[in-house]
């Protein structure tokens, strides 16, 4: 067992497919090291009785599809562990996967979060795999053997992280809070909170030893639906941090015009 307690949240809206593959890869590689935490985001029958069927785990359900951080925000608040790592329905992990991002947090007091290294993503966390390579899952399998041999205890730090999988430290989550729900579906939401970590002090780390395979964008209604909610969030994101600077402008002025000094110095 780890030291520190763990806590896996998965929001599940359909994919029933990936959702087994990826309870059955933290079963086969991480068995008792972790608290499951299942938060149904309005699935269909099929999906929704094969959570409801999970001895074990804490269950919860939204009657409708409350978008990707609502239904973390639900998980993060049940969540008992130290550590909590916040997981899509659509990755798998590979021997030590669990472990090596609570590894990477452990080796680092002042990381407030990490992530691995996945096939699909955008940004410094994607590793491009040959084709027959991302097809088989027995040469995956192997790749992330070498990955976490290679790089074991390895990490490096970013200014972001995407949201596919990450682990927060209790203390980095209990001190920026939970993650801002007007992103809605999906998307920017993970960047939001990357920036409002790093905001609060915390650095955010990659565990170079930890490879996850990920399908990308299985929970969202094909590629055109992915896209429109990119694009709608983005500009969430954009005017959430643009507005808060101007704010931040807005409250100089007064002092500044009652000391024309000041400009002077300036």
């Amino acid at each position: 067992m780890p030291d520190k307690k763990i806590s896996v949240v998965i929001p599940v809206y359909n994919a029933l497919p990936d959702l087994r593959s990826c309870l059955e890869s933290l079963e086969r590689t991480a068995a008792g090291l972790y608290e499951l935490i299942l938060v149904d985001n309005g699935s269909r029958p099929e999906t929704r009785r094969y959570v409801a069927g999970r001895r074990g785990a804490v269950r919860l359900r939204n009657a409708s599809n409350l978008g990707f951080a609502r239904a973390v925000n639900r998980g993060l608040r049940a969540a008992t562990g130290e550590y909590i790592a916040v997981v899509n329905s659509d990755v798998a992990f590979f021997d030590g996967g669990l472990r090596g991002l609570a590894a990477c947090l452990d080796a680092d007091p002042a990381a407030g979060a990490c992530g691995p290294l996945t096939n699909r993503t955008v940004g410094v966390q994607r590793v491009v795999l040959a084709p027959e390579v991302e097809k088989d899952r027995k040469s995956l399998a192997a790749f992330s053997q070498a990955m976490r041999l290679r790089f074991r205890d390895e990490s490096f730090e970013v200014h972001r992280l995407v949201g596919f999988c990450l682990m927060l430290r209790r203390r980095a989550y209990e001190s920026v809070g939970l993650l801002d729900e007007r992103f809605g579906t999906g998307c920017f939401e993970d960047f939001d909170y990357s920036l409002r970590l790093r905001q609060a002090g915390w650095k955010l780390k990659v565990a170079k030893e930890v490879f996850v395979w990920h399908r990308h964008h299985a929970s969202f209604d094909g590629h055109e639906h992915f896209h429109s909610c990119a694009v709608k969030n983005r500009e969430v994101f954009v005017d959430k941090w643009c507005r808060k600077a101007l704010e931040f402008l807005d409250e100089l002025d007064p002092y500044l015009e009652s000391d024309p000094r000041s400009l002077k110095a300036a």
